[in-house]
This record gives structure tokens, C-alpha cells and sequence, in this order.
């Protein structure tokens, strides 16, 4: 049994973000089209991606860890 290297760090890749006012909104690692803001599960927003959209929330790109759900919304591979 070979030893995990805890030095290591984690892959990221190219991920949409919204930015809403200036706070940035993540995607939910399993939740399709939920995007959430930063802090603790009781004091974070939570946006659905059509939300984020209609209140004029400007999209871009972050190196975050891989969310299996974020190849659907549109235009973020363009950025």
C-alpha cells in the first residue's frame, strides 16, 4: 500500500463563476444551476443560474475544483 502525498495539491480546472454586486458566486459541487456565495451554511446567498442571469450577474472563470454539472450553462468556455 503506497503512502498519499498530503503535499500534493488538488487538480482544478476552469470553472464559470458569477460575480452579483461584487460578491462571487460558485457552483454547488453537486446541486445542478445552484451557485453560492461565500460563508457559512447559515449566512450564504444561494442563486439558481437563471436568477443570477435576470438580476444582471457578469459571468467569468475561476480555478476551482471540477463540478460535474457546469458544462451546461452556456458561453463560459468563450470567456
Amino acid at each position: 500500500m503506497s503512502m498519499m502525498n498530503l503535499n500534493r495539491l488538488a487538480e482544478t480546472e476552469t470553472q464559470p463563476v458569477f460575480y452579483l454586486r461584487g460578491v462571487p458566486y460558485l457552483p454547488d459541487y453537486s446541486e445542478k444551476h445552484r451557485w453560492v456565495s461565500p460563508g457559512t451554511k447559515h449566512t450564504r446567498t444561494v442563486y439558481k443560474t437563471i436568477e443570477l442571469v435576470d438580476a444582471g450577474a457578469r459571468l467569468s472563470v475561476m480555478q476551482l475544483w471540477k463540478r460535474s454539472w457546469t458544462e451546461e450553462v452556456k458561453g463560459w468556455k468563450a470567456l
